[in-house]
């Protein structure tokens, strides 16, 4: 029976040995070309539903994604220089802090999805629930 590393996202470089994972959103369905984070050697691989199905087969520039992170084996050496693995994933640009005003559900159903002044809720519960009223 094969190690679980041989079937999963984890890649590791048959040439450095530097762990390289693989991003489960991005590379849960993937069919392509990966730039190791050590050495930059690139691996061609084909993954589905998060499994590998062939692969990791040595291939040729240029690569398709980058790890979304890299390690060595023995786990003192970590790589996250941004040339070398993707970035880490950032909150929308369009949030500031503050919840997105929302009073209906996609279904149409009044949701407290705003924010409310004191004078809108009936101890800590919005007055248009506790009223039976749509928003």
């Amino acid at each position: 029976m094969a190690d679980f590393k041989h079937c999963s996202l984890i890649l590791e470089c048959a040439k450095c040995e530097i762990i390289n994972y693989l991003d489960p959103f991005t590379f849960w369905f993937f069919e392509g070309k990966v730039k190791c984070a050590g050495c930059g050697a690139i691996w061609a691989l084909k993954l589905d539903n998060g499994v590998r199905v062939s692969g990791p087969t040595e291939a040729k520039a240029p690569h398709d994604k980058l790890p979304g992170y890299a390690q060595s084996k023995d786990y003192k050496t970590k790589i996250t220089d941004t040339t070398k693995v993707n970035p880490p994933v950032m909150a929308r640009a369009d949030f500031v802090g503050k919840p997105i005003p929302i009073r209906k559900s996609i279904r149409g159903k009044p949701v407290s999805g705003g924010p409310l002044k004191p004078e809108d809720l009936v101890g800590s519960r919005p007055r248009f629930i506790m009223e039976g009223r749509d928003y």
